[in-house]
């Protein structure tokens, strides 16, 4: 399926990632790729989803404009969200050295892709 090919590139060309998810701000995953098995990917989805929500209402009530994207840096992990549609996105978890700069950037060129399969 094409979404865990996109997801597998990710992974793949990014230094540090322990998991990818595309799910929907329903909690529902549908696909992931997981490196590290100590890496609850989808549970991170779930937990942040509701972030997003919260992020996309604040965002309209300032009229910034839509959310394209969440960074979150922990002392233990680094989370990117990136939204493909209003309703999903994609996470990734990166471990504190990984190289979220890159990450992001694939992640970005992957969204128009995603894009075709969601039309």
């Amino acid at each position: 399926m094409i979404f865990e090919e996109i997801l597998q590139e990710i992974v793949q060309r990014s230094e540090g990632v322990q998991g990818a998810v595309i799910m929907g701000m329903d909690g529902i995953a549908i696909g992931e790729h997981i490196v590290d098995p100590s890496c609850s990917i989808q549970t991170v989805g779930i937990e942040y989803a509701s972030a997003i929500k919260s992020i996309q209402n604040a965002s309209r009530s300032l009229s910034a404009g839509a959310v394209q994207e969440v960074f979150i840096n922990t002392r233990s992990n680094i989370f990117i969200l990136r939204l493909i549609t209003e309703d999903y996105f994609i996470a990734v978890a990166l471990g504190p050295n990984g190289n979220h700069g890159k990450t992001r950037y694939l992640m970005r060129l992957s969204v128009p892709r995603l894009l075709k399969e969601f039309e």
